[in-house]
């Protein structure tokens, strides 16, 4: 069981990396979660800022395996108490049979046990239709419980199968949840990087143009001097 726990969390983890987009520049961020989802710790280090990603994102991981795990350990302890409830119910089935054949032996038996023909007859004849009932119930019992030994069997694998299909599921959606908010705080970090950049722009921008509006220097016109016609003197 524990192997088989193992597997499902393996392949359940890789199907929430799988869901991880391309990163581009980033596409050793992929591999890294790849080789650390797979067990493989080593890997190139990461920037601070996506480390955190990448911790949030495996954290979340190792959290729903856990759930998966405890799960799937549910499905197999509610299947063995079923095997269990079962086997009971058959084995006093089983008991109750061994009984009526004794039964059956014993008043078998004491007719044997009649030397006397008349009173051999006679114990044959008084316990021959209490026999057949006891053989007759015994046989049919032993029918419906072989029978339902196989379809108690069946149902149980049923019931356990279907519990770990419906928890790995269930872990399927969280692991996709897990690589959403994964890939959203991807995109978190690109828009941090994008905004300082645009205000850094954006302040070239509005310099350029109060650099434009400065009016040059002019020199300020002198005055038109106004000449007033002077007598003419001698």
């Amino acid at each position: 069981m524990q192997l088989f726990t193992r597997v499902i969390l393996l392949a359940v983890t890789l199907i929430s990396v799988s869901a991880v987009p391309r990163f581009g520049e980033d596409g050793v961020l992929e591999q890294v979660l790849f080789r650390m989802v797979g067990g493989e710790a080593q890997g190139r280090a990461l920037p601070p800022a996506a480390q955190t990603c990448a911790n949030n994102y495996l954290n979340t991981t190792q959290k729903n395996g856990d759930k998966l795990a405890n799960a799937t350990d549910a499905c197999e302890a509610a299947a063995n108490r079923t095997k269990v409830s079962y086997t009971q119910t058959s084995n006093s089935t089983v008991s109750q049979i061994r009984l009526q054949l004794l039964t059956l032996e014993q008043n078998l038996q004491l007719c044997r046990n009649e030397t006397d023909a008349a009173l051999f007859l006679n114990c044959t004849v008084s316990t021959f239709d209490k026999n057949l009932q006891l053989l007759d119930t015994s046989n049919s019992q032993a029918y419906q419980t072989q029978s339902q030994f196989v379809s108690n069997a069946t149902q149980v694998t049923a019931e356990k199968t279907n519990c770990i299909s419906a928890a790995v599921s269930e872990a399927k959606v969280q692991s996709i949840q897990a690589a959403n908010d994964f890939n959203t705080c991807l995109e978190k970090i690109a828009v941090q990087r994008e905004i300082p950049q645009q205000q850094v722009q954006q302040q070239q921008v509005e310099q350029q143009v109060i650099h434009t509006q400065i009016p040059k220097e002019q020199v300020p016109e002198r005055p038109q001097q106004q000449f007033n016609e002077l007598p003419l003197t001698n």
